[in-house]
């Protein structure tokens, strides 16, 4: 389980990420990322726990089979 230090690092990253992204859309995921690491790092320090999920990002296991597996794609 990783720590709260740990997610608020991985939001900070995704921000940094998202401020120099030149592509909106990449920008807009980094930031909903941003959010839920931070959220998650706030739920740990309030004493409760981060969902097993903490380590996935918003949105990923839906988006899991969209990208293909890269032959022909």
């Amino acid at each position: 389980m990783p720590s709260a230090a740990y997610l608020r690092r991985q939001a900070d990253i995704c921000l940094r990420l998202a401020a120099i992204a030149s592509d909106e859309a990449a920008s807009s995921r980094l930031l909903a990322i941003h959010q839920d690491y931070t959220a998650k790092a706030d739920a740990m320090e309030a004493g409760g726990e981060a969902p097993q999920d903490a380590m996935t990002p918003p949105g990923a296991a839906q988006n899991a089979g969209k990208h293909g597996s890269g032959a022909g794609s």
